[in-house]
């Protein structure tokens, strides 16, 4: 790096490298951000029996909680829909009952299940745009999961989504941190402390990058501005407190502590010694990974801020699958996500290639595709370009950057390893009512865990798809889901298709975590971790979030063993899990849950399958053909009890024991969950849920 200080960023709001530099108390209650299956809210079409099949078995490959799948009635039958459609029939009742089911603190995806519209006329929004480029760059047309990602102008009625840069999620530069992201007073201040450096009087700029970072004190590039400043100016102490300050405002890399003279010198610092070895000692000439939080905003400089400081939130979305005559068959989708979910913490020996060819779908990403190779080399992967339409298929592949408008995919012998990522850059990668050009999913039946493509004309602009870098935020451990909006600058017209929970080099906590009721004079609830001894990369725990119902309850430290007090008064069947973060910046996430009988004073509800469904599979493979399920249900003394499927009751008992008959045919192919609950009166007891497995 150059010898001239860049300016300072806005920070995120983020745990420090080491437990040295904040305590329990500090990070408590503090955002939690990363990826697992309680952060994901599945959506489905309850009149499509295909809808439902590949959200039910999605939520049994990968452990959804019940209460965060969401279904819809009335939804258009078609695969392009309306502004006010998409707003009034399925983004609002979407976060309405997010809000209303209390999931907002864990949700950060909406995963819509198939035969759901996955284009948006948004024509209300383009029209507002003034004359000029933009306009004619952006097309009508958006993505379901586009809009979703842009929420808050939706709901607004904005069209500032249409900006080329209006993710701001996404990484940049790495100068980018330094930026200022002040408005008024700040802003000026800022470049008073700029201005000062450039002139070398370093006492002063001190002075003003210290207030700054006492106003703001979890904006780290405040505090290494700080810290340069008074390095120059012969304040070691000042300068070392400010270092110390930064890493606990959330600074990652340590790479660039060492590349700065004027900070470098203090690294023998005992402190700092202990804290650079879980630091992040990639490439700077990108802004590393960061992990994605629906409950924070985000600053222009690419960090977490607080709403309330005027961050932007977002929501990530995907489509589980497109199940469509160009698109994938419904066995096929299953089989996609089947193998997905297999991949995670597999770190899978495998190459990223990227497409070099000299046509402008290859040519528009080149750029950056060094950038990329060196970020992935220096973690321990082999990178390689090929000049062909794909590359060849001689050795494994984790990542797979193609720019065509056509590939052999189905003739050609590529290896791609379970959670590999592959997209394309071309104009109709995601319209399914064309059959010109190569469509995502054809990436997802060649092996890949996740896709995309662009549901209308996009143009050639490099803002509008994952640059190469994507493929480098996947490797050093964030979820598929994560890398692509990481890596798009402008994502509303892309249509991002798979297993968003995908995470092969995901360095998680090495543990496992067992679940008791402990009954006693008070009743508790006890949490057990152990080590599992694997020899996979992997982090400390830094935290334990618990969750009960769905609903998160409290973050806790990482003790050894922890009991919870239980209330007495709580009878039936809980969901608790307990999902462990890890000390490393892509912040990963390991989740365990059990039902746990709270054994209380109402006896808890029974629920037996004494006759299974059959026909399951059928002619079109979505359980439309299945014959009905009987249930024998139970529960001493219950005024009444109910049979639910995803939020909605499908037989009641109005007696304490009963067998009910329940049509399955509506309820879709795969792994089918039933909840019974009694009542007693208005008090409702859950019981365990019934899986009735179809294989």
């Amino acid at each position: 790096m150059s010898s001239t200080r860049p300016t300072t960023t806005r920070s995120r709001d983020m745990f420090c490298a080491v437990a040295i530099f904040i305590s329990i108390a500090t990070w408590q209650g503090r955002a939690q951000a990363g990826l697992s299956s309680e952060n994901v809210i599945v959506v489905v079409n309850g009149d499509s029996t295909i809808s439902r099949t590949i959200a039910n078995h999605y939520v049994h490959l990968r452990k959804i909680p019940i209460d965060n799948v969401i279904v819809l009635e009335g939804i258009p039958k078609k695969t392009t829909m309306r502004l006010d459609e998409f707003r009034d029939q399925i983004l609002n009742p979407v976060l309405k009952t997010i809000d209303e089911r209390k999931l907002s603190p864990l949700a950060r995806t909406i995963a819509y299940s198939a035969d759901i519209p996955y284009a948006v006329k948004i024509g209300a929004h383009t029209n507002e745009l003034p004359e000029g480029p933009v306009k004619k760059y952006q097309r009508p047309i958006a993505s379901i999961n586009g809009l979703t990602y842009f929420y808050r102008y939706v709901l607004s009625d904005s069209p500032a989504y249409l900006s080329f840069g209006s993710n701001q999620y996404a990484r940049g530069k790495f100068s980018r941190h330094f930026s200022n992201p002040f408005t008024g007073d700040d802003k000026e201040r800022f470049e008073e402390a700029s201005k000062l450096d450039g002139e070398n009087d370093n006492k002063a700029s001190a002075e003003i990058w210290s207030a700054l970072h006492k106003k703001h004190p979890e904006m780290p590039a405040v505090a290494l501005n700080a810290a340069e400043a008074y390095s120059l100016s012969g304040d070691d102490a000042q300068a070392v407190a400010m270092i110390k300050a930064a890493l606990k405002a959330g600074w990652w890399s340590s790479r660039y502590l060492r590349e700065r003279s004027a900070l470098s010198k203090y690294l023998d610092d005992p402190d700092l010694q202990k804290a650079l070895p879980l630091m992040d000692d990639s490439p700077i000439v990108w802004q590393g990974p960061e992990a994605f939080s629906g409950s924070v905003g985000w600053a222009i400089t690419g960090r977490r801020v607080g709403i309330k400081d005027g961050g932007t939130p977002y929501m990530m979305s995907c489509v589980l699958a497109v199940v469509h005559p160009n698109g994938s068959s419904t066995s096929e989708a299953v089989r996609i996500l089947q193998r997905a979910s297999e991949s995670d913490h597999t770190f899978p020996k495998a190459r990223f290639t990227f497409a070099g060819g000299a046509g402008v779908r290859a040519k528009t990403r080149f750029p950056v595709i060094a950038d990329a190779s060196v970020y992935l080399q220096e973690l321990g992967y082999q990178t390689e370009i090929f000049r062909g339409v794909l590359p060849d298929g001689k050795d494994p592949i984790a990542g797979m950057m193609v720019g065509t408008a056509n590939a052999p995919l189905a003739n050609t012998p590529l290896d791609l390893v379970p959670g590999s990522i592959a997209e394309n850059l071309t104009s109709s990668g995601a319209v399914f009512d064309s059959t010109s050009q190569i469509k995502c999913t054809e990436f997802l039946a060649a092996g890949a865990a996740m896709s995309s493509g662009t549901v209308t004309e996009p143009y050639s602009l490099p803002f509008k798809f994952p640059t190469p870098m994507m493929y480098g935020y996947y490797a050093q451990g964030l979820s598929a889901m994560e890398s692509f909006y990481q890596s798009v600058q402008s994502p509303y017209q892309l249509l991002i298709v798979g297993d968003p929970l995908a995470q092969p080099f995901a360095r998680a906590p090495d543990e496992v975590v067992e679940i008791s009721m402990v009954q006693g004079e008070q009743k508790k609830i006890k949490l057990q971790r152990r080590s599992l001894k694997l020899d996979v990369p992997k982090t400390r725990t830094r935290s334990i979030e618990l969750s009960i119902n769905g609903k998160l309850m409290q973050t806790i430290p990482p003790t050894p063993n922890i009991e919870l007090n239980w209330p007495d008064d709580a009878s039936g069947i809980f969901d608790i899990r307990a999902t462990l973060t890890g000390l490393d910046r892509t912040e990963p996430r390991m989740t365990f849950a059990a039902e746990i009988d709270s054994l209380g004073e109402q006896p808890t509800p029974t629920a037996t399958i004494t006759k299974s469904r059959e026909n399951v599979e059928g002619l079109a493979n979505d359980g439309s053909l299945a014959t009905p399920i009987e249930i024998e249900v139970s529960c001493e003394g219950a005024d009444r009890i109910e049979i639910h499927h995803f939020g909605k009751v499908l037989a009641t008992a109005d007696q304490d024991h009963a067998t009910l008959t329940i049509e399955t045919k509506q309820l879709g192919g795969g792994p089918l969950y039933f909840r019974p609950n009694a009542f007693f009166g208005e008090k409702r007891v859950q019981g365990k849920i019934l899986i009735d497995q179809p294989y």
